[in-house]
């Protein structure tokens, strides 16, 4: 009885492992930002906008899929204040969208166009947008083997662009 339980056993995980193996390589440049990475984000003080703040952070990135890469971010906000935040990017290159996931435990996705993806310096730079209402915002990910950077800028009411924040990380 033992040993049909341990075949039985045997059998189910590998039919697990088999049905979450996948023949599609990862997106190289997506592959290679994963690890783990330190820096800071600079944004524009909401309550005062003419002044920006620096924060110093770190961020770990996985891929969950050939083309999906999960972000945590670790930032310390002063004395005894640390915060978290989770983020996850799916692409699709061929459709020129990137399916945006963050928040926790108040989960929002949002839907992203991208603009241009372009190889460079050994690397990828991601040019993306999305409309909020009368709000548009305009990112730029830099994914290269030692730096990492995402900025986001969003557009005042002349439909200029202005400085958001930007997330600058290196290994």
């Amino acid at each position: 009885m033992h040993r049909r339980d341990a075949l039985v056993f045997a059998a189910l995980v590998l039919a697990v492992s088999a049905s979450a193996q996948s023949a599609s390589a990862p997106q190289a440049d997506l592959a290679a930002a994963q690890g783990a990475w330190s820096g800071k984000l600079t944004y524009r003080d909401y309550s005062r906008p003419d002044r920006l703040v620096t924060l110093p952070a770190r961020l770990f990135v996985a891929l969950s899929g050939p083309s999906e890469l999960v972000f945590h971010y670790v930032f310390d906000d002063g004395p005894s204040k640390t915060v978290y935040s989770y983020e996850r990017m799916t692409f699709d290159f061929a459709g020129n969208l990137i399916s945006w996931t963050s928040g926790h435990p108040g989960i929002k996705t949002t839907q992203n166009r991208i603009m241009s993806s372009q190889a460079q310096d050994g690397g990828r730079v991601i040019v993306f947008e999305r409309e909020d209402g009368e709000t548009k915002s305009r990112y730029v990910l830099s994914l290269h083997p030692k730096a990492l950077s995402l900025g986001k800028e969003e557009s005042t009411p002349s439909g200029e662009f202005q400085f958001r924040n930007r997330y600058e990380f290196s290994r």
